[in-house]
């Protein structure tokens, strides 16, 4: 009979014995010159077809997916504008909305926070806020015109 070497640390295995005395690996995991029973049998061969299968199975929905819903069109904003160049604007709706954005920066992320202006009246400039990441009302809130103040 041939010499048995283990493959983990490579010590001669005695005829007859199920694991390496050295290291205690199993005796069936270690090459003595023969190919395993299941190698053989041709058992891994089946599974790497089966594998190759799965991966181009994935790889063609992934491009099915891709081709008919991957694509998205770049959104197109326009030009920025200020507020001061609308017609009818007035920077200090500008500073006004600053200033609100300002008072609810401890409430709300800065990147979840909308305000809408609902215009001037009777020296306030009235806004409605919302946190657009919870889709909650912050409520209706005035900024006065001359001092700035915030108020609900």
């Amino acid at each position: 009979m041939e010499q048995r070497f283990c493959t983990n640390c490579r010590s001669e295995i005695p005829a007859g014995t199920s694991v390496c005395p050295s290291c205690g690996v199993f005796a069936g995991d270690v090459f003595d010159g023969k190919m395993p029973r299941r190698q053989a049998t041709g058992g891994g061969r089946r599974a790497s077809v089966a594998v190759i299968i799965v991966l181009l199975l994935a790889a063609g929905g992934w491009w099915f997916w891709y081709t008919r819903y991957g694509q998205f069109p770049t959104p197109d904003t326009g030009p920025i504008r200020v507020v001061g160049d609308r017609p009818g604007g007035n920077v200090g709706e500008a500073k006004a909305l600053v200033t609100l954005r300002h008072h609810l920066a401890g409430q709300v992320k800065a990147d979840c926070l909308a305000v809408i202006s609902r215009g001037y009246s009777n020296g306030y400039y009235r806004f409605d806020a919302v946190d657009s990441c919870h889709r909650t009302k912050l409520g209706r809130w005035r900024v006065e015109a001359k001092s700035g103040t915030v108020s609900q």
